[in-house]
């Protein structure tokens, strides 16, 4: 036999050995007892009972006393300045930061905006054609501003002739949205070269009603004790991303008769008008629009005893700006 062979002999028995004694008198199963599956079968056709449950298993409660008593406690009572009680911790945390302190947020910093809304070239039905300016805008901080507003036209078409207001008041923030405010109006009057100007005290409620309505609500007392009424309301009708339409309203009031401005008492003049705007960018729209303005009531039998106009239609050619 070649000792190749004699080998491959050796190898065999060995192996026959190892297989003999793993089935021997003494060898233990590694299957489960018959008895220990059956008990395991019914402790799960039981739903589980007769398993280890959670239910013996310490609580939060349990837990946090465990740690307690192994000497893991924690305060009861948040920890306080030495030499200090709670009461004087609280106070000294309501009274403003000592001089020269930085605060880590500037929640109301100061800012400002302006909004020139109209200004525009008004072809006349009849009358005049002229130029037409309404702006206003602030200044100051989230509840307390300065706020300014404009409104005029003139025309240079022959003898010069036009008109202005200007009010400057201090705003406060009522609610969201609401302003109420309070200032004087400087107006003027000129024709021929000729001016007259007025100063009145104004109270003024201005935010944005519900349906998305601003609305700009304007008392005013003059120097002379006449009581006047202004009320404007607008509404932006998106029309695509850049294209918006504005239809805007205007009254204005008397509670008496002024005899220096040809008004009746009540309701003295009514306006409409309507502006297609373009925006460009946000801050620069130019628009195309139409106005319609009538006088009513006594001061409408004013005008018509006067032989003036009543009522006038107007082409508007505009710019709207933001700053």
């Amino acid at each position: 036999m070649r000792r190749h062979d004699l080998h491959l002999v050796v190898a065999w028995g060995v192996m026959m050995l190892a297989s003999s004694s793993c089935v021997g008198p003494n060898h233990k199963s590694a299957q489960p007892s018959a008895p220990a599956h059956q008990q395991e079968q019914g402790a799960m056709q039981r739903g589980g009972q007769g398993l280890e449950s959670t239910a013996d298993r310490p609580s939060h409660d349990g837990s946090a006393r465990n740690e307690v008593a192994q000497g893991l406690e924690f305060p009861a009572e948040p920890s306080i300045p030495p030499g200090m009680t709670v009461e004087e911790v609280l106070d000294r945390a309501a009274q403003p930061p000592p001089p020269g302190a930085t605060l880590t947020l500037d929640d109301s910093p100061l800012r400002a905006f302006a909004l020139i809304e109209q200004l525009e070239y008004r072809v006349k039905e009849e009358g005049k054609n002229a130029m037409g300016l309404e702006g206003q805008g602030w200044v100051g901080y989230d509840y307390d501003k300065f706020w300014w507003k404009v409104e005029g036209e003139a025309a240079f078409d022959g003898q010069d002739e036009g008109d202005v207001e200007v009010d400057l008041l201090y705003s406060r923030l009522i609610a969201p949205f609401w302003d109420v405010q309070a200032g004087v109006q400087i107006a003027s009057e000129w024709e021929s070269g000729e001016a007259e100007e007025r100063l009145s005290g104004v109270v003024a409620l201005q935010g944005l009603a519900p349906g998305m309505f601003e609305l700009d609500n304007s008392l005013y007392l003059s120097e002379d004790g006449d009581l006047t009424a202004n009320i404007e309301a607008e509404f932006n009708v998106r029309v695509t991303q850049r294209l918006v339409l504005q239809p805007r309203t205007e009254l204005q009031l008397a509670a008496q008769d002024v005899a220096d401005r040809a008004l009746g008492a009540g309701l003295t003049d009514v306006l409409f008008d309507v502006r297609l705007r373009y925006e460009i960018r946000r801050r620069l729209a130019p628009y195309i629009g139409v106005r319609y303005q009538t006088l009513t009531g006594e001061t409408e039998n004013i005008a018509e005893q006067a032989g003036a106009n009543t009522d006038d239609w107007a082409l508007l050619l505009g710019v709207r700006l933001a700053f």
